[in-house]
């Protein structure tokens, strides 16, 4: 007979095992939970878990009477007081509950909205329209929550070293490169910011759409990239609409909120008053936004950040591909939401990776990422023969996905049997090719990579930095007629002169210094989207173009161009939700027989078909 080992102090063990379930059940609404739930799972779960093991360790060992009973009736005063307070404030309501309010309120909303509709038709009211500022508002409240929870938690995971180290490698490469004289040169001067603004005036004056010297058009193909027919595009975006949901969900909730704000094609606009909370409210939501049942969701990280492993999702998703697989197995990477993001971002020196150069610290991560989940992966692949694999990301989390994909098809990890696509969504430059290699390129050719607009990020390595501080200094030495001509110059008041402008539009040629090889996009060609005009609903309308990521002997790529200091769209224009919009676009246009394919031959290609 197997014997029943009693715990020690029972009576505080039984409060904290109370207490504990307490805080897991907590529910808070609207964006006061988009804040406590992560901290509450990342947090006071965790610590709630430790308490209740050492607390009543300790209580055992005391040599004296009544410990655990006084023990426990101490610790019921703020547990209970606590418990008051919140069902007072916070009616306790249980998840079926929440999602019948949200249904309810839901369809009241789709009622008033339809009646709004009908108002409008008739000539009163104005049209329902997106929320960019609410949008935006949720994209940051995740990444401070996120943030304050990497750094509240660096003592309990031991993250704290890994950041010491590579801060310690990332400065020390700033200082052996020279790299830090040239930024600081350029970024600490008294007249930084008014240079900055010179800058973003000229780039903008060229930089519109239909101009042949557009940043764009520049580095565009002239027709369609080898091995792509209309039908295999057609094929690319429609998939592409369902995977940049993937790159939106990876974030969690809020950015599945902020793209229902922005109000994306073929979607109504969600009124979600009750927030998805807990793990398993989470894992409901992003089902329901990426369209699977939510067991099909087989991985979903937790909130907060890691140096690590980067925050992901893994899905099993059975619809057909548009290019006939019988489904996929969805890897989608979190782009930076933490400050462990921003610290993988900046380890931008590179490495060796494929028999070429990488952005070290994401290379890093991919490598990381890739032993935690290839069991995983693996499993699901060889349970569903047939199915492909799909990587997709954001930002960060499409250069991962990127360096992944190339590298899985590189060494064939997987076998001929899986196919392996990526589909990255403003992915960083993160590879540089050094020699003709036809293995290397076949392992890129299913990467379909995607930039919008002017987000800056798709540009953004050490050696577009440090041409962007050149042309800083360059600006700030050239002859100007007065001390306040130069602002002027910058607010618009003033002509630019023509040498300016030169020196602003210049694609410089910089020293090669070591770790700064011109990074690019590890792909055939990028799709550039950028807004062209409103359709009769008032929905903005996208053109894309196909452009090189390297140059070749056609023209140079997009990792020549120089950042384009547009403020504040160079920001703005990141978020996924934006990109998600942008591809619906294009997508909506096909589906019309449309083409929004666009080539720089002529400015009237610019314009939609």
């Amino acid at each position: 007979m197997t014997e029943v080992i009693q715990p020690k102090a029972p009576h505080i063990s039984k409060v904290l095992k109370g207490a504990k379930e307490d805080i897991e059940n907590a529910e808070l609404p609207g964006i006061a939970g988009k804040v406590y739930h992560p901290v509450r799972d990342e947090i006071l779960v965790p610590f709630a878990e430790k308490a209740s093991h050492m607390l009543p360790a300790v209580a055992g060992a005391i040599p004296l009477p009544y410990v655990d009973e006084v023990g426990a009736m101490a610790l019921k005063i703020p547990v209970g007081a606590t418990k008051a307070a919140y069902s007072l404030l916070i009616p306790s309501v249980d998840m079926e509950s929440n999602y019948a309010i949200e249904k309810d309120l839901s369809e009241a909303y789709e009622f008033k909205l339809e009646e709004k509709k009908k108002t409008d038709k008739k000539g009163n009211g104005n049209k329902s329209s997106p929320k960019p500022t609410l949008a935006s508002l949720m994209g940051v409240v995740g990444f401070a929550t996120n943030s304050v929870i990497d750094v509240l938690t660096l003592p309990l995971n031991g993250k704290f070293g890994d950041w010491y180290d590579s801060s310690k490698k990332f400065f020390s490469y700033l200082m052996y490169s020279g790299v830090d004289r040239e930024l600081l040169g350029a970024f600490l001067d008294a007249h930084a910011f008014e240079n900055l603004l010179l800058i973003e005036r000229v780039q903008r004056e060229r930089n519109v759409v239909g101009d042949k010297n557009s940043r764009r058009a520049r580095t565009a193909m002239s027709s369609l990239p080898p091995n792509i027919d209309q039908p295999m595009l057609k094929s690319i975006i429609k998939d592409s609409c369902r995977y940049v949901k993937y790159a939106s969900a990876a974030y969690g909730v809020s950015m599945i909120a902020s793209a229902d704000l922005l109000q994306v094609y073929n979607k109504k606009v969600s009124f979600d008053i009750i927030s998805a909370a807990s793990k398993n409210a989470r894992t409901k939501k992003i089902a329901n936004f990426v369209g699977v049942a939510p067991e099909n969701i087989k991985a979903l990280e937790n909130t907060g950040g890691s140096m690590k492993v980067l925050g992901h999702i893994i899905a099993l998703d059975h619809r057909k591909t548009q290019l006939g697989a019988k489904g996929a197995v969805v890897l989608a990477i979190r782009g930076t939401f933490t400050l462990s993001g921003l610290k993988v971002d900046a380890k931008a020196y590179d490495a060796d990776f494929c028999e070429g150069k990488a952005h070290a610290g994401i290379a890093e991560r991919a490598d990381a990422l890739w032993k935690h989940v290839e069991e995983s992966i693996t499993a699901l692949l060889n349970e569903n023969p047939g199915y492909e694999l799909i990587i997709t990301g954001h930002s960060l989390g499409a250069g991962t996905a990127a360096l992944m994909a190339m590298k899985l098809k590189y060494y064939n990890t997987l076998g001929n049997d899986v196919k392996v696509r990526c589909f990255a969504f403003a992915p960083p430059p993160v590879y540089y090719q050094t020699h003709e290699n036809e293995k290397l390129t076949e392992a890129m050719k299913d990467t379909y990579p995607f930039i919008h607009e002017e987000d800056c990020v798709p540009f953004c390595s050490v050696d577009a930095i440090r041409k962007l501080s050149e042309t800083m200094t360059t600006v700030d030495q050239m002859p100007k007629d007065s001390v306040l001509f130069s602002p002027l110059m910058a607010l618009g008041l003033k002509p630019v002169s023509e040498d300016i402008k030169n020196a602003i539009y210049d694609d410089r040629e910089l020293p090669v210094v070591p770790g700064a090889t011109r990074l690019a996009i590890p792909a055939p060609f990028v799709m550039w989207l950028r807004h062209v005009s409103n359709d009769d609903k008032d929905r903005q309308m996208y053109n894309m173009m196909f452009c090189r990521p390297q140059a070749d002997s056609d023209g140079i790529g997009t990792n020549d161009l120089n950042i384009q200091v547009s403020i504040p769209d160079m920001i703005s224009h990141h978020m996924n939700p934006q990109y998600e919009r942008a591809i619906m676009s294009i997508a909506e246009q096909m589906i019309h027989k449309k083409d929004p394919v666009a080539y720089p031959a002529s400015t009237e290609t610019e314009e939609l078909n």
